[in-house]
């Protein structure tokens, strides 16, 4: 599960990873910079409770995103 999460990740530009990691950071109440860091840059390590609700939180991300018409 973890590599498909890293993998959803990298899908997403720069600009949208910093909106879902504002997202994340609100609902899990855990600093930015800390979920960046931790979860998505240097260790990778997203907590074993967490990784459900952060795939979901990816794909739905990704599904609104494929649904936004491009201008």
């Amino acid at each position: 599960m973890e590599k498909n999460i890293q993998y959803l990740f990298s899908l997403l530009d720069s600009d949208q990873q910093k909106n879902l990691i504002i997202e994340m950071s609100n609902h899990f109440k855990m600093k930015p910079l800390s979920i960046r860091n931790n979860w998505f840059s240097h260790y990778k390590e997203i907590p074993k409770r967490n990784q459900s609700e952060v795939l979901t939180m990816l794909q739905r991300k990704i599904k609104i995103i494929n649904l936004t018409p491009q201008l």
